[in-house]
């Protein structure tokens, strides 16, 4: 996995997550709110609560979720192209079933910023979305989902967007703590960052940033949409291997039970090729009490999996689901 997968992973956790809501209005607004382990803060609407698995928001009447993700700050210059073309946008949104139907400039706390409307479906429900583009000391992608039939008003959701402004990056232990589930790193492993509130990516080698995915590195993520059945943790886990870029075509050389994250878990194992590369990986998976799933993912080139094996099972040997 390289750096075009991490960013590839957290489109499809933000175009495409399953969360969702509400429609009671600025009128009913709350007091500005910080969204813990970013550098977001808010007036949100009525209604919404901070979320317990994810940075953002959420109604838990309605299913309504306001999403943040948080980018490097190189990374405005890729995305901006994306949200400043219309043609581009609906190019590139249609990948993840996302029909665009606009792009706005909005003002907001932190300055102007685009502000793309449209609308997806997923798991057989329409959705009705807001995607803005902030950039800060970091890059910020705002998304604000609502499932047909929830009635948010978009004039609200608008105004609840142009009330956003960026602090001050968290620091990484404040980060961490955010996250639905504890995680350690182990040598040779460092942590980056983390991802979206519901993740962190390691590596291990001298780039922070690496293209080529010439090291190894490792991806902790937790669920973001509706619970699943522990009796289906099998079919969920290979389903996620082969929705992970460039682990399509993975072939599993091995299935284990194994307790993970303090659950029964499953470890899967196995080669792949990258750009011509051979690559092992290994993912570990369990389902947590409330139907919810944390997922660990490793790769590295075949050639220095086994100098590294040994930090990615201390890593997975550390994680387990946060005390909500």
């Amino acid at each position: 996995m390289n750096a075009s997968i991490v960013r590839t992973a957290l489109l499809r956790c933000l175009l495409a997550v399953s969360l969702i809501g509400a429609g009671l209005g600025l009128a009913q607004a709350q007091e500005r709110k910080a969204i813990t382990g970013t550098t977001v803060s808010l007036v949100p609407l009525a209604g919404f609560t901070p979320a317990t698995t994810f940075a953002g928001l959420e109604s838990t009447s309605t299913k309504a979720s306001l999403l943040v993700v948080e980018l490097p700050p190189v990374a405005h210059d890729q995305l901006a192209p994306l949200f400043g073309d219309i043609d581009k946008a609906k190019t590139n949104f249609a990948r993840q079933n996302i029909t665009v139907d606009d792009i706005e400039t909005i003002a907001t706390g932190a300055g102007p910023a685009p502000l793309i409307t449209g609308s997806q479906q997923a798991n057989g429900t329409s959705y009705d979305k807001w995607i803005v583009l902030l950039k800060g000391e970091k890059t910020v992608m705002i998304t604000v989902q609502s499932p047909d039939g929830a009635d948010l008003d978009s004039d609200d959701v608008v105004a609840m967007l142009k009330t956003v402004s960026l602090g001050a990056p968290p620091s990484m232990a404040e980060k961490l703590k955010a996250l639905p589930f504890t995680v350690a790193a182990a040598e040779p492993f460092r942590i980056i960052d983390t991802l979206g509130g519901s993740g962190v990516l390691m590596t291990s080698g001298p780039l922070d940033a690496d293209p080529s995915g010439t090291q190894p590195i490792i991806v902790v993520a937790s669920q973001l949409s509706a619970p699943v059945p522990a009796d289906q943790l099998e079919t969920g886990a290979e389903a996620l291997l082969k929705q992970t870029k460039n682990l399509e075509t993975a072939t599993i050389t091995a299935r284990e039970r194994v307790t993970f994250a303090g659950a029964p878990g499953l470890l899967l194992s196995g080669m792949a090729t990258d750009r011509g590369t051979e690559k092992r990986f290994a993912q570990y998976m369990a389902i947590g009490a409330d139907g919810r799933f944390v997922r660990l993912i490793a790769i590295a080139p075949a050639s220095a999996y086994d100098g590294v094996k040994a930090g990615i099972e201390k890593v997975a040997a550390s994680i387990a689901f946060a005390a909500k």
